[in-house]
């Protein structure tokens, strides 16, 4: 059986998942929002982080409930769907690349949150606009790497309980 200490350290990191899930979903329907209101096309690097934390959200919703109490089975497939959303997350920050800038006049994305304002006649908020997209692009590599230290742990986990199994096993035929 897994220690009790990788459990609570699991559940905390599914916690800090579904947090930032939440932030990330917050962020880019809102810029889901700007776009459709100034009937622009919504870009792939936004609809894509808002895909991904959707699933996120749900996934650590269910693995926070059941992770003390899955089997060698449900282990390896909570790990692997945790893989796939770590490629979800992986595919996003590739999208959004070219917006790591500290300095948002190099950020596409801002650029392009800044037409849509201008196109809507609403006042700009340059300063809103940029700490929304260093915001989506700093959540987008957290969960990057919170996800891939779930999928580890989770096959970790999954190969610790497969091997105490079999040891129980041998133990009980001596």
């Amino acid at each position: 059986m897994v220690s009790g200490a990788a459990k609570i350290a699991t559940w905390i990191i599914r916690l800090l998942q579904f947090f930032f899930a939440v932030i990330l979903m917050g962020i880019t329907s809102y810029m889901v929002d700007q776009y459709r209101d100034g009937g622009f096309r919504v870009l792939r690097e936004v609809s894509l982080p808002l895909a991904a934390s959707v699933i996120a959200l749900i996934l650590t919703m269910l693995s926070m409930a059941a992770i003390f109490f899955l089997n060698h089975t449900l282990q390896l497939v909570a790990a692997f769907l945790d893989f796939v959303v770590f490629v979800l997350y992986l595919a996003s920050a590739i999208l959004l690349r070219h917006n790591y800038h500290g300095d948002r006049r190099r950020n596409p994305l801002w650029w392009s949150l800044m037409d849509v304002r201008r196109a809507q006649l609403e006042g700009d908020h340059p300063d809103l606009m940029s700490g929304l997209v260093k915001l989506l692009v700093a959540g987008v590599i957290i969960q990057l790497f919170l996800f891939f230290a779930t999928t580890v742990l989770g096959i970790l986990a999954a190969t610790r309980s497969d091997s105490n199994r079999t040891r129980r096993s041998r133990g009980t035929v001596v």
